[in-house]
């Protein structure tokens, strides 16, 4: 992919979806091109601020309220740590059924 000076961009992909046979999947795709599965991935600048959380309150069995709790802790400590001011963030569940539009969340004390 080029931009429009014809300098390639380099981008990072996450690419998530529901297989009848395998289940649910998230994969981590990197500006080379290198794919891997992942249970939870975060990618950009925010990455180094939430990577951590996710690594330390992931389990594989959350249940959907817990898995919306860890986000917004993620979204707590970017509201925080951010140099960004980040009002809202769109949120999609998938699963067996689609692709499903959540409320968005808003950081509690938004900057």
């Amino acid at each position: 992919m080029e931009g429009a000076a014809g300098t390639p961009y380099h981008v990072n992909l996450l690419l998530a979806g529901f297989d009848e046979t395998d289940g649910p999947g998230l994969y981590y795709m990197d500006h080379l091109s290198a794919l891997a599965k992942a249970p939870f991935a975060a990618h950009g600048y925010g990455a180094y601020l939430t990577l951590s959380i996710l690594d330390r309150y992931y389990r594989p069995d959350l249940t959907r309220d817990e898995a919306m709790d860890l986000l917004k802790k993620c979204i707590e400590e970017l509201n925080k740590r951010f140099i960004l001011n980040l009002p809202s963030f769109s949120v999609r569940l998938i699963d067996k059924d689609g692709i499903h539009d959540l409320e968005k969340l808003t950081p509690v004390g938004a900057k």
